[in-house]
């Protein structure tokens, strides 16, 4: 083992040191690296790291590409974060800011072929789509791997003892991991695919629609009936966040209609609607509404029987912003957090959430509980389709809603249908699958089984059964049987 101060031509010298970073890496001994050590060198070694991040990001993304500064700061603080790491690791393991520094260069020069080899086999198993076990293998192996690396890192340094070393360095891939949950995941490019042109926005009168919103609450809350003692039912709130183009009044107002027919939420459903045409009819979509509707509804509820179906549909933007949109009346975008935490202060327990929008997947570490079923159209990186002025649904609401749920009235297990169905409709347009997101707590499916029990509900999946089966039987379309059923 060599380490030398930087000397020479700095450009052998990088090479000298990427050719160590890669022994180091994968496992060469200890005493056949040599590394050159400089600030210089240093410098330019991360500058390479930042280039191959960018450039990897880059290339796993489909055109058309949009650099995403919100992805950068991302990409910042990780960077950071690991330095701080490295720094406490390094005095921890009994070195001074010698050690550091030699340790610093070090572990950079290393991360160059580590992140060669794992971006493209990370890429390559989210689009296979295997089960989580897969990912948290090839997750573990990284941090065994990044740990390794790291402790032979710190044992180039001349004095420091191996078990010190090896306990020390674990802290390495514990803080990398707890990263996960520190800093939300924010792609650096992503896919901007082409918005469909909308008609421009109308002025509206901000006034008026401001203080028409407490009547408009009051009313469609006061049409909600309570909840019976003793029977488990269910509550709807359908949220559209984008007032310019129609898709999203079309779906909520279509599932509305579908779940009191369905459901049984004929005296138990709401809508907030951003759309030019129904700012008399429907309470806006903002944060404010949204929190006085969940409150209103937990008020009519039986909050240890019932439960809440929550739609939500809108676009959605890479650093995870539900978009709540009206022409020139200034509406808040909707976080993750924010969502959680009107959820919470309404007391609302069992809840069946279902956000649609693009990079939706964001939502589903906030909205987590055992008490929950968390539904998003798109994993937290990926766009959905469907949007537009002329669409009628979203590719993953027509998915769920009007084909998977009139087959199988089951929430869980409708997943599975609207997600197969959508992958296959996006293979067939050439778009980049937008990986549609379940979270299934421990405790909502037996809750979701009572629900089942109920009249209104038995009735509708008896009927979806056999139609079904006549499809089956006939090898056709699902047979119409629910004639009798009023809708």
């Amino acid at each position: 083992m060599q380490v030398q101060q930087g000397a020479g031509n700095p450009v052998a010298n990088l090479m000298t040191n990427l050719k160590a970073g890669c022994g180091l890496a994968f496992g060469f001994t200890l005493r056949s690296l040599r590394f050159h050590y400089s600030l210089g060198q240093l410098i330019a070694l991360f500058a390479l790291l930042a280039l191959l991040q960018v450039a990897l990001a880059f290339f796993t993304v489909d055109p058309p590409r949009a650099f995403s500064p919100y992805g950068a700061n991302y990409l910042a603080a990780v960077n950071l974060l690991v330095i701080l790491l490295l720094l406490v690791v390094a005095r921890m393991a009994g070195g001074g800011a010698r050690v550091f520094g030699r340790t610093l260069l070090a572990v950079a020069a290393a991360q160059l072929p580590i992140l060669v080899l794992t971006h493209p086999v990370s890429e390559l198993l989210l689009r296979l789509e295997l089960p989580y076990t897969y990912y948290w293998a090839g997750l573990l192996a990284f941090f065994g791997w990044q740990w390794l690396v790291l402790s032979r890192a710190l044992k180039l340094n001349p004095g420091l003892r191996w078990p010190r070393v090896a306990s020390t360095a674990v802290l390495f891939p514990l803080g990398l991991l707890g990263s996960f949950w520190l800093f939300p995941q924010i792609p650096l490019w992503y896919t901007d695919y082409p918005q469909e042109y909308s008609e421009p926005a109308p002025e509206l009168d901000v006034e008026k629609i401001y203080y028409a919103q407490p009547e408009l609450l009051a009313a469609g809350l006061s049409r909600l009936e309570p909840g019976e003692e003793g029977k488990t039912e269910l509550y709807l709130l359908a949220l559209g966040g984008y007032g310019e183009e129609n898709v999203f009044l079309k779906e909520v107002e279509h599932v509305r209609e579908q779940f009191d027919s369905d459901f049984g939420t004929g005296s138990h459903s709401l809508v907030l609607a951003n759309n030019p045409a129904t700012t008399e009819r429907y309470p806006l979509a903002n944060a404010p509404n949204l929190q006085t509707a969940l409150d209103g509804i937990a008020a009519k509820m039986n909050l240890d029987e019932d439960l809440l179906f929550l739609f939500m549909t809108s676009h959605g933007s890479p650093d995870h912003y539900f978009s709540l949109q009206l022409g020139n009346l200034g509406l808040n975008d909707l976080t993750p957090e924010q969502l959680r935490q009107a959820l919470d202060r309404a007391g609302i327990q069992w809840r069946m959430l279902l956000v649609s929008s693009c990079y939706s997947g964001g939502f589903v570490e906030a909205l987590k509980s055992p008490q929950s079923l968390v539904i998003t159209a798109a994993a937290e990186d990926r766009s959905s389709f469907g949007c537009g002025s002329q669409s009628d649904f979203t590719y993953f609401g027509d998915a769920y809603f009007r084909q998977a749920l009139p087959r199988e009235p089951r929430f869980i297990e409708a997943f599975d249908l609207a997600r197969d169905w959508v992958t296959e409709r996006e293979q067939k347009d050439g778009f980049t699958p937008s990986r549609p997101q379940r979270f299934v707590g421990t405790e909502i499916a037996a809750k979701l089984e009572l629900l089942y029990e109920e009249p209104s509900i038995s009735e509708t999946i008896e009927l979806a059964e056999r139609s079904e089966a006549c499809r089956l039987d006939t090898g056709r379309r699902p047979c119409s049987l629910d004639a009798n059923k009023e809708r």
